[in-house]
Formats: structure tokens, sequence, C-alpha cells
């Protein structure tokens, strides 16, 4: 029997030992090589195996709000900029910038798929720019070569990678003086700047201008408007007949409704009072939400910008008691990159009579600041020509109150 209990004992021990060696867990509760399975668990990196596989690089594009060329406070994201790769065997591949203005290429090193596959060649970044903008950042093209890096994630790198591309429209003002068609304005800025602007036969015009305070006013000095020609474009409404009853301007100082204190959801129906006035089918939302261009594009301040329900007309009013208040104006954009040169049509009210309309043509890459100075009215219809959702943001009005 003893040869026997031997075997048995042997094949226990056996059991147990494979057990052991096979159930990791096992031998974790029982407190067997407990340091060697964590050592396993948190090893560091073995960085001579393992093969390369794909990583984005990518060139950044924003909106260069105050036009000096660097990427700093006040400076937005801008997407749908396209921009051109150019690889060492001369194909290239375009493609554009995400919402939060990054332009994507994959590299990896040696593969077929990717855009960036060679080391110690050069690969070309171009930015094309839409018409009448310019690079502020002055790197319209840029090259740089890739280098092999073992136990990266794309097996390889930028030696230097592409630097950020801030972009600027062209500081435009156009609009409208139909009662002095055939005449002359005349801008008058700072450090005594000057330039006379044409009118043609409707008493349209168009001029561009140096960022800064501007004065424009007809030859004889009768009618004086100000601007401030900044990053966005400006559209200078015609003047409106004056209103029958005098009201103090100095009542009231001008707000600016930049929809960023509306913030219970991403998605906010603007209610009566919000700013002091009354509005209908205007809805607040995060300018990231849609995904759609015209919402990052047009952009101004903080995260919210507005739109317009389902691309129906819009109505902002006075609330009472108020009776009257001014429409001063506001940024415009076009909220998708398909309904670019939409058409935005502004009219002004008083009481029943229309007082005023403008037209202007909207993009999905900038906004357009549509300067209306449209005093003592009671109420503004805005909308789209096709039902396409328009983009506001910081819209300026003064509440004024009766003074008779």
């Amino acid at each position: 029997m003893r040869p026997l209990l031997t075997f048995i004992v042997a094949f226990s021990l056996g059991t147990v030992a494979a057990t052991l060696v096979f159930n990791p867990e096992l031998r974790q509760r029982l407190g067997i090589g407990r340091a060697d399975a964590a050592g396993d668990l948190y090893a560091p990196r073995n960085w001579d195996r393992g093969s390369p596989s794909s990583l984005n690089i990518s060139v950044f594009a924003f909106s260069d709000r105050n036009r000096n060329g660097e990427y700093d406070l006040g400076d937005k994201p801008m997407n749908r900029v396209a921009f051109r790769l150019t690889r060492p065997n001369g194909s290239s591949r375009i493609e554009r910038s995400n919402i939060n203005g990054y332009t994507n290429f994959g590299m990896h090193l040696g593969a077929d798929d990717a855009d960036i596959v060679d080391v110690g060649k050069r690969y070309d970044f171009d930015v094309i720019a839409p018409p009448h903008w310019s690079v502020t950042t002055g790197n319209e093209e840029q090259s740089t070569q890739f280098r092999a890096i073992e136990g990266s994630i794309a097996g390889m790198g930028a030696v230097t990678p592409p630097g950020v591309v801030g972009l600027a429209p062209a500081p435009t003002l156009h609009g409208r003086w139909p009662a002095h068609a055939g005449q002359f304005l005349i801008a008058r800025g700072e450090a005594g700047r000057q330039t006379r602007i044409g009118l043609d036969e409707q008493g349209s015009f168009s001029t561009r201008l140096s960022p800064g305070n501007w004065r424009i006013e007809t030859e004889d000095g009768a009618i004086q408007r100000q601007i401030d020609m900044g990053f966005a474009p400006i559209m200078l409404a015609a003047p409106l007949p004056p209103a029958a009853v005098k009201r103090d301007r100095r009542a009231r100082p001008r707000i600016t409704v930049d929809f960023d204190d509306l913030n219970r959801s991403f998605i906010e129906k603007l209610p009566a009072g919000y700013a002091g006035l009354a509005w209908d089918y205007l809805l607040a939302v995060d300018n990231q939400f849609y995904k759609g261009p015209g919402y990052v594009n047009g952009l101004m301040s903080g995260a919210n910008v507005a739109y317009n329900s389902s691309g129906h007309p819009v109505t902002v009013g006075a609330l009472p008691p108020q009776t009257h208040f001014d429409f001063l104006g506001g940024h415009f954009s076009i909220a998708w990159h398909n309904a670019e040169g939409e058409e935005l049509i502004l009219r002004a009210w008083r009481g029943d009579e229309q007082v005023g309309e403008e037209r202007l043509t909207l993009s999905h890459l900038h906004p357009t600041y549509l300067q209306a100075d449209y005093l003592d009215v009671t109420k503004v219809s805005i909308e789209t020509a096709h039902y396409w959702q328009f983009v506001a943001d910081d819209l300026h009005v003064a509440l004024q109150p009766r003074t008779e």
C-alpha cells in the first residue's frame, strides 16, 4: 500500500501546483507571487516591441479677430478652412478644418493607406484661403519632414510640426444711401485719415477701411454715422426717416445681447422679457451643438449664438410698458456651408408702418455686422430669403422710454 499512497500524495501535490500556476487569481488570493502579478499588471511598455498604427497630425486654423498674426485671447477656431497636403511624389489631398479648428492628416510609417508614410522627405501644407481673405500669420505655405521614432504610436513624427494659421476677411464697409445716389460719402478716421466713397446710381457703395473708428457722412455733413471697423465686415443700412416723436437718446445706454446667460440647456427658446424685449422664433444654442460651420464661425463672444427656429422669420418687439426701442445692429452669418450666399432680410416697423428694409448676403465663414441704427421702432423682423437658418450674436439694442 505504501507505493500507492506515495502516488496519491504526489498526484495531489501536482494538481495543486498546476492549479496555482494556471489560476493567477487563486495565487493572488493566497498571496503567492503577488508582487510578480502586480508587476505584470503595471509593467512599463517594452519600447522595442509592437508595430506602429495610424495617428493624426493637424494644422490649426483660427479667425484672427484682432488681425495681429497671433493666436491670442479673443481669437476663435475656424471651421471648414481648406488645407492641401502635397506628398513627396507630387500627389495631394485637400481636407477641411473641423469645428475645433483642426485639419487632420493621417501618418503611419510605411503604411499604404495613410497620408504621410515616408521619413526624410518633404511634405507641404498649404492653406487655401477664401476669396478676399488674408493669412495674417504669413504662413500660407509650410513644409516639414518626418523622422522615424521607434516605439511611437505612428512610428514617426514631424521634425517641426505645422504652425497655426490665422485668417481674417477684408475689412470692408458696404451699404446703401439711396437719397444721395451718384454722389459721394466721406469717411473720416482717426489721426486725420479721410477717404471719399462713391455711390452708384442706386446709392450703393463698397470700400475697404483700415480697422478703427470712422465717421461716415454726406458731403454737406448733414447726415453722419459712426462705425467701428473691426474683424467683421460692416453693412451700413440706409437711414430711417425721423420718428414723429422725439425721445431722449441718453435715457438708456446700448445693451449687448450675447445669449451667454441662457444656460438651462444646449438649446433655449428666448422668452419674452429677455433683454427687455419680446422675441418670437429666435433660439439660443451652444455654438458647437449642431456642428454647423456658421454656428462656429459666427461666434463673437462666449459660447452661445442665436438662430431662427427651423429657418422661419424672427420678430423682435418692444415689450410693454415700453412702446419703442432702438435696434442698432448685430452680427449675422449663415449656419450651413451649402447655403453660402443666402440673403438676410431685415425690416423695421413703427406701428403698422414699415419704415425700413435692408438685405444682406450671408457667409458661413464669418459674421457680417449689420449696422442698422433703426431708432424708435416698435418691431424688427429678421428672415432669410430661402428659409435657411441664420446665426446671430452680439446684437445691440437700446430701450427708449417715451418722454412726451
